[in-house]
């Protein structure tokens, strides 16, 4: 209803871990608004799935940590950057297709599967910047999204 225009409210129940707070029907909420297209309010982080070629966790892990990070620096953002909240970053399990990806993006991680040799390519804008190498990617990436940031938003 909403996407046909029809109301102006949702409403999300969801039962709470045991002594839990109800804040988690609210980030629920601004999820189904924002994928709908209704509404943004942080930005997207897109992920692969996963499949054969991933070999390992560390993107979910880092898809993960990075939502968390982003949804932790949008209170002082959302003042400092406007328009913030409709950047996309992706962070993909494989250097086979996750270049693709990585170039709809603001900026995107292409991550190397388990027993590849730890190189990372990064995408700014559709074009590859940098490749990350070593054992502190996600901490180099992070660092690479702020800078994106305050650049493109500042």
């Amino acid at each position: 209803l909403l996407q046909q225009g029809i109301g102006d409210t949702i409403r999300i129940s969801l039962t709470p871990e045991p002594g839990g707070s109800r804040s988690e029907e609210v980030r629920v909420a601004q999820e189904i608004l924002q994928s709908m297209g209704l509404r943004a309010f942080t930005p997207t982080v897109v992920a692969c799935p996963g499949c054969g070629r991933t070999t390992s966790d560390y993107f979910q892990q880092l898809a993960q940590d990075i939502q968390g990070w982003l949804r932790g620096q949008m209170p002082d953002w959302q003042r400092r950057y406007p328009g913030v909240e409709n950047m996309t970053v992706a962070v993909m399990g494989c250097v086979v297709n996750g270049p693709g990806e990585s170039k709809h993006a603001n900026i995107g991680i292409s991550l190397p599967g388990t027993g590849e040799r730890p190189v990372a390519p990064v995408y700014v804008d559709g074009e590859k910047t940098v490749t990350l190498k070593g054992d502190h990617i996600a901490e180099e990436f992070q660092t690479l999204v702020a800078d994106y940031v305050e650049q493109r938003y500042g």
